[in-house]
């Protein structure tokens, strides 16, 4: 295993973990039981590969944010049965005060679009998404937002 590969492994362990300020619920709660592959490549060099629940790509560091958003833009269109997000080094993330980057390198998660919307439909069932903010809410969920919605209704 890679010094970055244990850094990442070391992060998921970290996000993985209850935290009293999210009501007792981790950052990521499925996060330690998701079958997952890190691979360290360059930016323009991402596929997804079937049969993981989460790929971490580790990209090049020199990169500003921008313009990995816009790769991320990229293959959320290349691969629509996919969801890609950034994570990024230089740009700190919270959910109730909780930081959620891993600080250390610029990341791009993939991960199925169909598997990522069952876990979230059970996340909107539980209090998880009542510690984010609004807008952070729309950026990460985007099309799933609407679980939230229809979650609220049911109540």
């Amino acid at each position: 295993m890679t010094e970055k590969e244990a850094y990442i492994h070391e992060w998921i362990r970290e996000v993985s973990k209850s935290k009293p300020e999210l009501g007792g619920l981790a950052i990521c709660p499925y996060a330690s039981s998701s079958k997952n592959l890190i691979v360290d490549t360059t930016i323009d060099n991402i596929v997804p590969e079937p049969g993981y629940d989460v790929i971490i790509f580790i990209i090049e560091s020199f990169w500003r944010p921008d313009h990995v958003m816009k790769w991320v833009k990229h293959y959320n269109e290349k691969f629509p049965y996919y969801k890609f997000f950034e994570d990024l080094s230089c740009r700190d993330t919270f959910i109730a005060g909780v930081k959620t980057n891993n600080e250390k390198y610029n990341l791009i998660l993939c991960q199925s679009k169909q598997k990522l919307s069952k876990i979230r439909k059970k996340l909107a069932e539980t209090e998880y998404y009542t510690f984010w903010t609004e807008d952070y809410l729309k950026e990460i969920l985007g099309d799933d937002y609407k679980l939230l919605e229809k979650s609220s209704e049911d109540e």
